[in-house]
């Protein structure tokens, strides 16, 4: 695994444990946020554009 995709499995992991330990609107918000960026990154492993 590359970097990227490291990342995105630990924001994916941050964004699972602050849904379920802390409760408010916003942070299932900024959980759902976390978790979908987690997965892009995961499925991607880039970020940006390739130049050819």
């Amino acid at each position: 695994m590359n970097k990227i995709r490291i990342i995105g499995l630990v924001i994916l992991v941050i964004g699972i444990v602050i849904k379920f330990a802390v409760e408010n609107d916003a942070t299932d918000f900024i959980s759902g946020i976390l978790i979908g960026g987690g997965i892009g990154l995961l499925l991607t492993g880039k970020v940006g554009k390739t130049t050819k």
